[in-house]
């Protein structure tokens, strides 16, 4: 049997390590106790779904839009899914990916 050949797509699954700071983490903490003191249910979803967009952009890195409007052409921006008014902002260097941060 003769299977087609196909070229990888250099935007293709890569898996890659993610780098972020404690003061992203602390920003994290910030959004996660201000929707706990709402709904904590709220809160261990968005823990969950945050956590979901990170993988998946550690997957597909080329997933978000390109922010030249933020000043910095090569970051990007990608939503958290559920939570439409948060966004994750992040760089794809050659060996990892690097957050830059979350925002509302």
């Amino acid at each position: 049997m003769i299977r087609p050949v196909t070229t990888p797509s250099p935007h293709r699954s890569m898996k890659l390590p993610v780098e972020e700071s404690e003061l992203i983490f602390c920003d994290v903490q910030d959004i996660v106790r201000h929707l706990r003191k709402s709904n904590p249910i709220v809160a261990t979803r968005f823990v969950q779904a945050f956590r979901s967009a990170v993988l998946q952009l550690s997957e597909m890195p080329h997933l978000g839009r390109l922010r030249p409007d933020l000043g910095a052409p090569e970051v990007r921006s990608w939503r958290v899914v559920a939570f439409r008014n948060f966004l994750l902002f992040y760089e794809v260097l050659p060996d990892r990916l690097r957050r830059v941060g979350p925002s509302i």
